[in-house]
């Protein structure tokens, strides 16, 4: 159950979503994309993961998430069309039903971990987040020239997840579960929904421009820096799950999102290798993190109402993401330098930390 829900969120996050990172770089040299351009195509795919999120929100509204199955044939046909499509409107279509795939695949493949396991606290799935970054960026590291042929790399690499993933157990089976009334939403939950959103632009920016703003010097070694991102968010899921032992999750989730808004600043104030290399490191301990941290927590704030609290937060993080590429684009061509982009982001992301500082004597 375990290996199936890791490879899902792989699929989900490294296919559905990360692998334009390191791609990015090749297709907009390749076809001529400006900042504001590169910036719709990963703000779509995130407008995409928010459409998804609401409609998994709707369905645990009866007590039902899933869709894992549809999820997984949306995300590997979205990232196949990126392939073969010919043209910008027909890649921003493919990315968006990307991210619905995605969103459907992550969510529903939780909840059936969370089910099977009977305890919504292990996030151990999370650590495929930072498996799929990793084994993406890997895969693509021959293509980055050929930006087609790591579309379908990354494609048939996800389709060898197929018989673990499509075993999940699916919600159907379980419709009797209790109808759950909608979470609270203010205070505490507010507060954390606004933290997450800024967090959300921060993270949709900095995962879609990272390698671009680095690439500058070496495209082969940006793109090792983006693997050490996944590597380092694999490894994220323990560290701060000790840290949230030692303290509480409110504490731990604010810290973690002061570091997240310090690695999208040192990106933009100097891309080179080294300090990029930093950043990295820093980016991927907290980009997995910040969601292990702030699900659990938004549970605990809506116990009667547990999926619609994960799912609704989701879908505020959705928000968050689908603003942050298209702003930081836009800002970046008329400047000149993404990095300027970056600078709001890393500003924006530092609310989300923040935002959580009236919370911080709460014992959750």
């Amino acid at each position: 159950m375990l290996a199936g829900a890791l490879l899902a969120t792989a699929v989900a996050q490294g296919v559905g979503r990360f692998v334009l990172t390191p791609l990015l770089p090749g297709m907009r040299a390749a076809a001529g994309l400006d900042a504001a351009q590169a910036g719709l195509v990963g703000g779509l795919n995130f407008a995409g993961y928010l459409a998804g999120s609401l409609w998994v929100a709707s369905r645990a509204r009866e007590g039902r998430v899933g869709a894992v199955p549809l999820g997984f044939v949306l995300v590997l046909g979205g990232a196949a069309a990126m392939a073969l499509a010919p043209s910008l409107p027909l890649w921003l279509a493919a990315r968006f039903v990307a991210g619905c795939g995605g969103a459907l695949l992550f969510l529903g493949a939780l909840d059936a971990y969370a089910r099977a396991a009977r305890s919504p606290a292990d996030v151990r799935p999370l650590a495929g987040v930072g498996l799929g970054i990793a084994a993406t960026g890997v895969a693509v590291l021959p293509w980055l020239a050929d930006w087609r042929a790591g579309w379908l790399a990354v494609a048939l690499l996800g389709a060898l997840a197929a018989p673990l993933v499509l075993r999940l157990p699916r919600a159907e089976g379980h419709a009797a579960q209790a109808h759950e009334p909608p979470p609270p939403h203010g205070g505490p939950m507010l507060r954390l929904g606004l933290s997450y959103a800024g967090y959300g632009f921060g993270f949709g920016a900095a995962g879609t421009f990272f390698v671009n703003v680095v690439s500058g010097g070496t495209p082969r070694a940006a793109a090792l820096v983006w693997v050490v991102v996944g590597l380092c968010a694999m490894a994220s899921i323990w560290i701060w799950g000790a840290v949230r032992r030692r303290t509480t999750g409110t504490r731990a989730l604010c810290a973690a999102n002061a570091i997240h808004a310090l690695s999208i600043l040192l990106v933009a104030l100097d891309p080179r290798p080294l300090t990029a290399g930093i950043a990295g490191v820093f980016f991927g301990g907290t980009v997995v993190a910040i969601t292990a941290l702030a699900l659990p927590l938004a549970r605990s704030l809506a116990p009667r109402s547990p999926r619609r609290a994960a799912a609704g937060l989701t879908a505020v993080f959705g928000i968050g993401n689908i603003a942050g590429p298209p702003v930081v684009g836009w800002i970046g061509e008329r400047s000149g330098s993404l990095a300027h982009g970056l600078l709001g982001a890393a500003l924006v992301a530092a609310a989300g930390a923040l935002v959580l500082v009236p919370d911080l004597r709460r014992g959750r």
